[in-house]
């Protein structure tokens, strides 16, 4: 085994990556405020959704409990778009030049970033979790339904981040990585079933959240919370992530390898 690929190594690199995060503790903060404000907000805003008949006869009877999972993938978003700004900024200040340079395979240094970034997801999904759970929010599925929902939620981010890292390194343009990051993210929210049941929405947006990686990890916790595991379920959402693993990661490795 090469040296750069041996754990202290990629262990350091995710260490430093992970410190320099807890160093800007404000870009952190609002990755993770402004999922739990929606959350505390809109749960109760459309708290009166809960007693429909619509929404009884999915199996559905807390919204707080419906909406949870869509607040945890979108604090997976920021965090993915914030992991391109932090490439961004390594570009910048010429540290990812000295890495480059250094006597490492570029895999290593990509894969502590990966590391780095599913430590923060992870430790915000629990965070977030925690403060639905709080509220009152309860999962057919119990805590394995809490457990499956933050393994899928980190591992969607860690897959969308590979977008954020795409875009700042091809365009090497914080801006545009910025600018791009948000295009990208609220888009992904709002176009899956995060704050109405996949059923009642409009016929064209079912359609197109079909395309949306998001949008399974979201059912998929909204499932485990009105009904439980279901399989089906759990099996389209596996797919739909690799899916879009296959699609995104090899072009960002592609870009990191050429990186100069």
């Amino acid at each position: 085994m090469n040296d750069d690929f041996k754990l202290p190594v990629i262990w350091l690199l995710t260490v430093r990556n992970i410190t320099r995060s807890v160093r800007t503790p404000l870009l952190v903060a609002i990755s993770l405020a402004q999922p739990a404000l929606w959350l505390i907000l809109f749960s109760q805003i459309f708290s009166g959704i809960a007693g429909s008949a619509q929404f009884r006869a999915l199996g559905y009877d807390s919204y707080l409990s419906f909406f949870l999972p869509g607040m945890v993938v979108l604090s997976m978003l920021f965090t993915a778009l914030q992991s391109g700004m932090a490439t961004m900024s390594d570009i910048d200040s010429g540290m990812l030049d000295k890495l480059l340079i250094a006597p490492l395979r570029r895999p290593a240094i990509l894969a502590a970033r990966v590391l780095a970034d599913a430590v923060t997801m992870a430790v915000q999904a629990v965070i977030l979790i925690a403060i639905g759970v709080a509220m009152g929010a309860r999962f057919q599925a119990g805590w394995p339904g809490f457990v499956m929902l933050g393994v899928l939620a980190v591992a969607f981010g860690v897959t969308w981040a590979s977008v954020s890292n795409l875009i700042a390194l091809r365009t090497r343009n914080s801006e545009v990585t910025m600018v791009l990051g948000f295009f990208l993210t609220l888009p992904v929210l709002f176009l899956s079933s995060a704050f109405f049941p996949g059923p009642l929405l409009p016929g064209w947006l079912r359609a197109v959240s079909t395309a949306n990686p998001a949008s399974y990890v979201i059912e998929t916790g909204q499932r485990l919370a009105a009904v439980g595991n279901t399989w089906g379920q759990d099996l389209r959402t596996l797919v739909a992530l690799a899916i879009t693993a296959a699609l995104f990661v090899p072009l960002t490795v592609t870009a990191f390898r050429a990186a100069n």
